[in-house]
């Protein structure tokens, strides 16, 4: 490339993947729009979990990801060598920044949270959510009530099917249960558990919901494995990276040993996008204060570019 085409100073944008920042979700004009949730008020183990947004956007994931660089050629993407073109080329995205969460006011947060996915699917954007711990998946898919039925696809250590703690009905360690009371929610499919309590797993097979652990997810591999969610005409997919295993992902509030690889969650990803359209997806429980060498953020911000390649793959033309 001409260098005369590179500034010779480039300014510091921190937003996901160096995408464009769009402070108004009214201008919004982008197939994806991006949303920190800097939150850990449900945390009750380890916090720091509100980093999480920023410790990604900072990831240099976006080195290898280049469709918003100031080239003079048309955007390009990701080139994936084994499918031997660029995923995402084209696909316009922008950064919305984060969600004022007030101090001590959970309600309020979890309105906001609401109130933006809703305009963001109005606005006919993809709603891409980064927390934050995973209590915040309740108000995301709250904002999502036009999709009907909509079928969740959980990762996860843990089941996240508890009705509360100590009194308390959001915290990251019910979201799933707060999920299945809404009247719009379908099909609820929890992949990669390994840390439960018996009750939670009764009641949530009770409701019909799918609970295949680690280990058995390791026995089918990937495939077979997105083969046994139930289809559903709209799909959202909620991922806390406590669903890998800690030496993958160390920076997460309550790690559990056995979990997922990086290419077992790309690979099951890549398929269980083929149940239903993907309508929404978040991404939680990154705490960067426990990770080493931003491992933990490079691998996160890793799985959401494979999501996106998987729900916007490249024209076949």
């Amino acid at each position: 490339m001409n260098r005369a085409h590179w500034p010779d100073v480039r300014p510091l944008r921190r937003s996901f993947f160096g995408v464009p920042l769009c402070d108004d979700v009214e201008r919004l004009e982008a197939r994806v729009a991006f949303i920190g949730v800097p939150f850990d008020q449900g945390t009750t183990n380890r916090p720091g979990a509100r980093f999480g947004p920023n410790a990604v956007r900072d990831a240099r994931v976006y080195d290898y990801l280049s469709p918003f660089e100031p080239e003079p050629a048309p955007a390009g993407g990701l080139y994936e060598v084994d499918l031997g073109t660029e995923v995402l080329r084209g696909v316009t995205m922008a950064d919305l920044g984060d969600i004022n969460v007030a101090p001590s006011n959970v309600d309020l947060a979890f309105d906001r949270l609401t109130r933006t996915v809703r305009r963001v699917v109005q606005k006919g954007a993809f709603p891409v959510v980064v927390g934050g711990d995973h209590s915040i998946t309740f108000p995301v898919v709250r904002g999502l009530e036009g999709y009907a039925p909509l079928g969740i696809v959980h990762l996860d250590a843990h089941l996240d099917y508890t009705h509360d703690y100590q009194g308390v009905l959001y915290y990251h360690g019910s979201p799933m249960r707060r999920c299945a009371e809404l009247p719009f929610v379908g099909p609820i499919s929890h992949i990669g558990i390994r840390a439960v309590r018996r009750r939670p797993v009764e009641e949530a097979r009770q409701r019909g919901n799918l609970i295949l652990s680690a280990d058995r997810f390791r026995q089918l591999g990937p495939k077979e494995s997105a083969r046994l969610v139930p289809p559903s005409p709209f799909l959202y997919i909620s991922l806390d990276i406590d669903v890998l295993d800690p030496p993958v992902a160390p920076g997460t509030g309550t790690p559990v040993v056995g979990g997922l690889t990086y290419l077992e969650v790309r690979d099951f990803l890549r398929e269980v996008v083929k149940r239903g359209k993907v309508v929404g997806f978040d991404l939680v429980e990154v705490a960067p204060e426990y990770d080493h060498a931003q491992v933990t953020a490079l691998t996160a911000g890793r799985l959401i570019v494979d999501v996106l390649a998987a729900v916007f793959p490249p024209d076949p033309r």
